[in-house]
């Protein structure tokens, strides 16, 4: 690939979310959008295709024979059940590979060939891992006093009592009682599921909620200690020992730094060429402030984590930089078209600072709100005599629920706002399709595609 790479002809999309903005669903979508361009699909706003200059989309040969190939086929056939199915979350790492060939409208290229083909890597991950990320820039000490300082939060105060007790218990002067650390560290575990069942969004070690090969590893079995336990071990620095509670624990989260995060990282994070960054605004409100505010924490916190900057031939081969970055509030459909416009502008708030920061580096940047997979019609209704937009779509249990879901705020809102919302923003199951070969109802996803990939196929 590095001719390609060198021709301009190769992209790496980082697909970025955290766990439930929809990620699967989207990577299905976009390759449903793409391998049915020419055959249904609708995309008005994908200039290679309104243009007629598209040939056709077939899927490579898995690129990494050491990661799963993305279950494009099993997603499609969920999503052709009857009644149909959403794909299956993520759980690992899996990639896809697609070869989009095309009239170039470059006179150079066209001397070379009539056709040209842009390579287009896509890489589906848990979200739950992506937040391990930023823990590469601190240290053990640190980390547990970011994690005590996050806790004054008064719900997770309630969630981690059965934890704090159990720390209470240990000693970390003594010998290692790896069974000890083992039971604690389950504790820890269940505060952190809890957490996400809670609404939270900022949960971490992300490994520790979905282990996937390393479930019941060592290296999964550390924890932060009190800040009360933590200034003894400073006062006892010279004397604890190695083989201590307090020196394991420090081990272990470093060896999650290295030998987990630190390899992830490595192999599918320092490539990227651009990059969507999936945001489910509408979940977290439904939540409440302590989610919101968590997920304005996550992603914000996320970017960091992240190569940005204009790109040139040297860096597409040896130290590739995001150089185009679109932020995409997920789910649309789950709100009536006129509030649209407002969830942008949420996002847009929620995003606000670290972008600024992204286009001081030179990076393009865009905002939208899109659906992967339509799920709900529009249609109209009479509220004391005025007419208001509606939405129809099926319920889990396959009835149809007709509402208007609410207003959407259009900045982040205050801490009054939460005492007097009234949205309610409703899970909808997806559309019964034809056959799997069918193209996927959507909204905006070629704004998308034109966006991260259009200026690689003129």
């Amino acid at each position: 690939m590095l001719g390609n790479r060198l021709a301009d002809h190769h992209i790496s999309l980082a697909v970025t979310g955290l766990s439930k903005s929809g990620k699967t669903a989207f990577i299905t979508s976009l390759i449903n959008q793409l391998i049915n361009a020419r055959d249904g699909a609708q995309l008005p706003f994908l200039n290679v295709v309104s243009d007629n200059r598209l040939i056709g989309v077939k899927r490579e040969v898995q690129p990494d024979v050491t990661v799963s190939r993305f279950a494009y086929e099993q997603g499609m056939e969920n999503l052709s059940n009857i009644p149909p199915l959403w794909p299956n979350s993520t759980n690992g790492v899996s990639q896809v590979r697609l070869l989009i060939k095309y009239k170039s409208q470059s006179r150079l290229r066209r001397l070379v060939s009539q056709h040209s083909t842009l390579t287009l890597d896509i890489t589906d991950y848990p979200g739950e891992w992506l937040l391990d990320l930023p823990l590469l820039e601190t240290d053990y000490q640190t980390w547990c006093e970011r994690f005590w300082e996050d806790v004054k939060d008064g719900d997770k105060a309630t969630l981690i009592a059965p934890f704090k007790e159990a720390l209470s218990a240990i000693n970390l002067h003594d010998e290692v009682d790896e069974m000890q650390l083992q039971s604690i560290a389950l504790r820890f575990t269940e505060y952190l599921h809890a957490c996400k069942d809670a609404g939270y969004q900022l949960i971490q070690p992300g490994r520790f909620v979905l282990p996937g090969e390393l479930d019941g590893a060592p290296v999964l079995q550390f924890f932060p200690i009190s800040l009360e336990q933590l200034a003894s071990t400073k006062d006892h620095t010279r004397s604890i020992s190695q083989h201590s509670p307090a020196s394991l624990l420090q081990q272990r989260f470093e060896q999650y730094q290295s030998k987990v995060v630190k390899p992830f990282y490595k192999k599918h994070f320092k490539r990227f060429d651009r990059q969507i960054i999936l945001v489910d605004c509408l979940s977290a409100l439904n939540l409440g402030a302590h989610s919101f505010n968590d997920l304005k924490k996550a992603i914000n916190w996320l970017l960091g984590s992240f190569h940005y900057g204009r790109s040139n031939i040297l860096k597409r081969i040896f130290a590739p930089n995001i150089d185009k970055l679109i932020f995409a509030a997920s789910k649309s459909d789950h709100i009536t078209p006129d509030q649209q416009p407002n969830l942008v502008k949420l996002l847009e708030s929620i995003v606000h600072e670290a972008r600024q920061h992204i286009q001081y580096e030179g990076v393009a940047t865009e905002s939208t709100a899109f659906s992967a997979i339509r799920t709900t019609s529009v249609g109209q209704s009479q509220v004391n005599g005025k007419p208001i937009q509606v939405l129809s779509g099926a319920k889990e249990d396959g009835s149809i629920l007709n509402l208007y879901p609410g207003d959407v705020p259009s900045q982040c809102p205050e801490d009054d706002f939460w005492d007097k919302q009234g949205f309610s923003f409703p899970n909808f199951m997806p559309k019964a399709l034809a056959h799997d070969r069918q193209a996927l109802p959507h909204i905006r996803i070629d704004h998308i595609l034109q966006f991260v990939l259009g200026d690689k196929l003129e």
